[in-house]
């Protein structure tokens, strides 16, 4: 994984600066586009954090109009990270919902979007922050393995079907893998061949991985980038993208 690579990877927040123009011919597709691919992230966060339903629901709604809305066209992308600015943002509706339903004066709009990057204090953060982070984590991780089942799909490559039983029956040899694929009648290369596969399904993996994590980072360096994935525990599943990068 190159620098020169990462300097062609779309970031997300050129799909938020794009979803944030009322009159731009592709804010709808990006909006579409963003609540497709963190919507998951996004519903697993509050309903952790808020642990009822009904609220849960209530700050998405919140969240969604305000990307419609265009409140997110002033956030700050020179702090770097999507991710960041993502969590702060719904801290910050939680907060307003809190005090909305506390009947307490109302902050009309709440706090404004160029604030949103601002860093909270521990004491405001650290109760919330741990499961921001599992949430974004395992929203990588499944959309990674969705984007490798698709890919599967495409080219008649059994990557996802090879990877996702290796995670699933970690204590087989890759020789009782084989065997546990072919007897469950999956379509499944020769065993002479099946090494070769399992360790291109793991860089396929690791480079999907790795790729989701430089679209959240603005202006991404290699070592940006290792710096995420370990800060989110994923750096293990991607040294197979790294190995024989300079």
């Amino acid at each position: 994984m190159s620098d020169s690579r990462l300097s062609r990877i779309e970031t997300q927040w050129s799909m938020i600066q794009m979803a944030n123009q009322a009159k731009h011919g592709g804010a709808d597709k990006a909006q579409t586009e963003l609540f497709e691919r963190y919507a998951p992230a996004i519903r697993r966060y509050l309903r952790a954090s808020l642990r009822n339903e009904e609220a849960a629901a209530d700050v998405f709604q919140e969240f969604a109009l305000r990307l419609v809305r265009g409140d997110f066209r002033n956030a700050d992308r020179a702090k770097g990270r999507f991710r960041s600015m993502l969590k702060t943002a719904l801290y910050r509706l939680m907060v307003d919902y809190h005090r909305r339903n506390q009947k307490q004066k109302k902050l009309g709009s709440g706090h404004d979007i160029e604030t949103w990057n601002e860093p909270e204090t521990m004491d405001q953060t650290s109760g919330v922050d741990d499961e921001f982070t599992l949430s974004w984590r395992q929203s990588l991780l499944d959309e990674a393995w969705n984007r490798l089942e698709q890919l599967q799909i495409e080219t008649g490559k059994p990557y996802f079907t090879i990877l996702k039983t290796r995670v699933d029956q970690p204590l087989m040899t890759t020789k009782q893998l084989h065997q546990f694929l072919t007897d469950s009648g999956a379509s499944i290369p020769a065993e002479n061949s099946f090494r070769v596969y399992l360790h291109r399904a793991r860089k396929r993996f690791a480079t999907i991985l790795l790729d989701q994590v430089a679209q959240s980072l603005e202006h991404a360096s290699r070592d940006d980038v290792e710096a995420e994935l370990i800060e989110l525990g994923l750096h293990h599943f991607c040294k197979p993208a790294f190995a024989g990068q300079p």
